[in-house]
């Protein structure tokens, strides 16, 4: 003989094991966001990756003080905003120092916290360079940079 599972049951089940899901996914969460202001009443939020013991290294204080306003210019109306060349050009060039910070990191410290990304791929045609979004490759571009 076959039982069935009744729906009350069945919503009672999923009532008790998503917030026990929730629970844990957020407990074993290693991130933490920081939210600062400074006295001139801008804010900003940096992402720190934690489960530091004792004092950070210098490198690694230097990329957590960068990491966010990073983010914020590097994502800052990313969907709405159409960058000139030279904007990018100058964006590329803070992601080369930001990354050149990622890499004086300690093999530990590196595996604690996000490598940066720079949310455009740089292509040069005829001599002349130009920037496109991920999102807006087309078939031909794909393949040229192997995806």
């Amino acid at each position: 003989m076959m039982k069935t599972t009744n729906t009350y049951s069945k919503w009672l089940r999923f009532c008790l094991l998503v917030p026990i899901g929730a629970v844990m996914i957020y407990a074993f969460s290693d991130q933490v966001f920081a939210h600062s202001e400074s006295n001139n009443g801008e804010g900003s939020v940096e992402v720190i990756a934690g489960n530091w013991e004792g004092e950070k290294s210098p490198a690694m204080a230097a990329y957590l003080d960068k990491y966010g306003k990073y983010q914020l210019k590097a994502y800052e109306n990313f969907i709405f905003k159409n960058r000139t060349i030279a904007e990018l050009q100058a964006l590329f060039g803070v992601y080369l120092e930001f990354d050149a910070l990622f890499l004086d990191l300690s093999l530990e410290e590196r595996l604690m916290v996000k490598r940066p990304e720079f949310p455009y791929v740089r292509f040069e045609k005829d001599g002349v360079e130009y920037y496109k979004k991920l999102n807006e490759l087309n078939a031909e571009e794909r393949k040229k940079i192997g995806c």
